[in-house]
């Protein structure tokens, strides 16, 4: 069997250089080698799974990649790669570039699907909107019912104001 020859390009998104070394008769989902030179890197490739898989996204999107440094969220990626056939091994991968990496521009939009209904203006609002909820909830544990009684206070409120509106008319 002759091994095709190896084509060098440079990853779309963060200028890595990269290896087009397809894999013959690959069964991967997940993670395949490109056929072509152009692409991204591994690292950009293993993000741009993570971005395009829910509920991963959306808990990145709240957390940020810092928890990707963890050993046991590499070797649960591990885990996915192996199940999905992947062309690229775990140790291919250095988390800490995608990290360093994590704000870079993707190439292509992300796109809602079956694996993934988030929009990316979703993916965006979702840290305020998550710091909102923490912060609620902080606020709830200091004073339990706060948010009963300021919810209250806004319907006697609208009462008033529709009580008023109407005593006007008449």
């Amino acid at each position: 069997m002759t091994k095709k020859a190896e084509t060098e390009c440079r990853c779309q998104r963060c200028s890595a250089k990269c290896r087009v070394n397809p894999i013959a008769g690959s069964q991967a989902t997940m993670l395949k080698r490109g056929q072509s030179p152009k692409g991204l890197c591994i690292n950009c490739a293993a993000h741009d799974w993570l971005r395009n898989t829910y509920p991963a996204n959306l808990l990145l999107a709240r957390s940020g990649p810092k928890s990707l440094a963890h050993p046991h969220i590499q070797e649960q990626f591990a885990g996915l790669m192996t199940m999905a056939h992947s062309d690229a091994r775990p140790d291919e991968i250095d988390w800490e570039r995608i990290v360093a990496n994590w704000d870079l521009p993707f190439p292509s939009k992300l796109k809602p699907s079956g694996f993934n209904p988030v929009t990316q203006a979703e993916l965006d609002r979702e840290p305020q909107r998550f710091a909102r909820q923490q912060e609620f909830e902080r606020q709830e544990f200091e004073d339990p019912g706060r948010a009963d009684r300021q919810r209250e206070q806004a319907v006697q409120s609208v009462i008033k104001l529709i009580r008023g509106d109407h005593h006007e008319d008449t």
